[in-house]
């Protein structure tokens, strides 16, 4: 039994997407050290961690250079960022703006988009020099883009479908025609030609990262999944 087990956890696509990242990791090596140590000359970021101290409302984390662009820098990579077309990203719910100022550093250009609630988040863009546009992700409402289409629009630990906090915890989120209206802005308003979206969700209290009926939507929009990541392209 223990046998059969091992053998079907091979075969598990989570496992399989698992590793197919490490792989590329590990055949298209960036240097998140290399990277940050650039980073950490300028002693600004010192100042930062000490305007933002450890148990202020937990913010000090994203102060914490070392780990961001090591995470960022395996998002590039599982983007193919480190090689191929130069390419223009908008990141949604840019927060502290590791991810555009990662792309930037391999070739590319692009800007976040965020509402402008965490100082330390206006801090850290200015050091990163990272663009960022203040706004608010709201249903049935399109992107505050109408003259420029991007080539990659991401969105790491979606959470700008959440409407209100639930008793047992979990969050009520975006129905199915909501989030129709949103994949039809981006394909057809705000992806260029061969564009791609990544929407990576967080799941919620229950294990859930969206409804079936939203799962639904998703593979009538010719969605593609890997296990927490939905990935769309231009209609």
């Amino acid at each position: 039994m223990k046998v059969g087990h091992k053998l079907l956890k091979l075969f598990d696509p989570d496992i399989i997407a698992s590793t197919r990242e490490h792989m590329h990791r590990a055949l298209h090596p960036i240097s998140a050290r290399k990277i940050h140590v650039e980073l950490e000359r300028d002693k600004s970021w010192n100042a930062l961690r000490q305007k933002y101290p450890r148990g202020v409302k937990e913010v000090h984390r994203f102060g914490d250079t070392k780990f961001w662009i090591k995470r960022n820098v395996e998002r590039a990579q599982d983007l193919s960022l480190d090689r191929g077309p130069r390419r223009y990203i908008l990141d949604l719910g840019c927060g502290p703006g590791y991810f555009i100022y990662i792309a930037q550093k391999l070739g590319h250009s692009g800007v976040g988009l965020d509402i402008d609630e965490q100082p330390i988040f206006r801090d850290t863009l200015r050091l990163l020099k990272v663009h960022r546009v203040v706004h608010r992700v709201e249903p049935a409402q399109p992107l505050p883009f109408s003259s420029q289409k991007f080539d990659l629009i991401t969105s790491y630990l979606t959470c700008f479908h959440r409407i209100e906090r639930l008793p047992d915890g979990n969050w009520r989120t975006w129905s199915p025609d909501q989030w129709q209206f949103f994949l039809d802005d981006v394909r057809g308003n705000q992806l260029s030609s061969g564009g791609m979206l990544l929407l990576e969700f967080h799941p919620q209290q229950d294990g859930e990262l969206y409804p079936e009926d939203v799962r639904e939507l998703f593979l009538r929009n010719d969605a593609r999944f890997s296990r927490s990541k939905v990935f769309v392209t231009a209609s």
